[in-house]
């Protein structure tokens, strides 16, 4: 079993979904490009940004990632499921994944395997507010605007709406700047170019793995969850099958 994965995120994002697939699927091994897969590997790359990651204009080569990772699959004939990771922005999340099925239905040549769309909701870092054993208590004056605004120990962090006090433009660059805050109150430094390395742990895997498994919160990441767990059994059976592509 190969695996494509494409994220929206070239740097936080991009880097802990490469760790955590090792993690979730601990038999396989990640390659470093496409020439290097073999059995049981997984490759991960950048797309560079929404809506650049969607480019499937054969036309404008530096704008079609998408277009051209179709292609490489198609013509590498190696790799089993092509996963894709984007930030909801806000948007609703089947709107946006809709986007992306369109855009792959409507390319000049037909993907090969089934293909995934994962949604990260509201983005990634909402996803990592879910640790709860990292949220401060009691905090600090610093961290006090945050936790009176949402306590995202208690409630969705995919719910959590944007904190205009805050000077935020978007409530996705809030919850970058909430899980600074949060994660500083531990003595952890964190931005998307260099995240702290705590959010590569198992333990820190492991808590969103229970927050989703013990409550409805964060639900696009329970979906990533379960598809992984799919995986890992298919990878264990004795049978040939494969998970139906998640296409209409």
């Amino acid at each position: 079993m190969n695996l494509y994965i494409l994220v929206e995120d070239g740097k936080s994002g991009h880097k802990i979904i490469g760790e955590w697939i090792g993690m979730l699927l601990p038999f396989m091994k990640r390659a470093r490009d496409v020439a290097s897969v073999r059995e049981n590997s997984y490759i991960v790359f950048s797309g560079y940004g929404y809506p650049r990651i969607l480019g499937t204009n054969p036309e404008s080569p530096e704008k079609n990632v998408l277009g051209a990772t179709i292609e490489t699959i198609n013509e590498k004939g190696c790799f089993d499921y092509f996963l894709i990771f984007l930030d909801g922005d806000g948007e609703d999340s089947q709107s946006r994944k809709d986007k992306v099925k369109q855009k792959i239905r409507n390319y000049r040549i037909p993907l090969a395997i089934p293909y995934y769309v994962f949604i990260q909701n509201i983005c990634f870092e909402s996803w990592l507010l879910g640790n709860q054993a990292l949220y401060p208590i009691p905090y600090s004056k610093l961290f006090m605007p945050f936790g009176q605004h949402y306590n995202v120990k208690r409630l969705d962090p995919e719910l959590m709406p944007n904190n205009p006090l805050a000077g935020t433009q978007t409530a996705s660059l809030y919850h970058e700047r909430y899980l600074r805050a949060m994660l500083k109150e531990s003595g952890y430094h964190y931005n998307k170019s260099k995240p702290a390395p705590i959010v590569f742990s198992p333990g820190y895997l492991d808590q969103l793995k229970s927050r989703t498994a013990q409550s409805p919160h964060l639900k696009s990441l329970a979906i990533f969850f379960d598809f992984m767990e799919e995986l890992a059994r298919l990878a264990k059976s004795t049978e040939n099958g494969r998970i139906p592509a998640d296409t209409p």
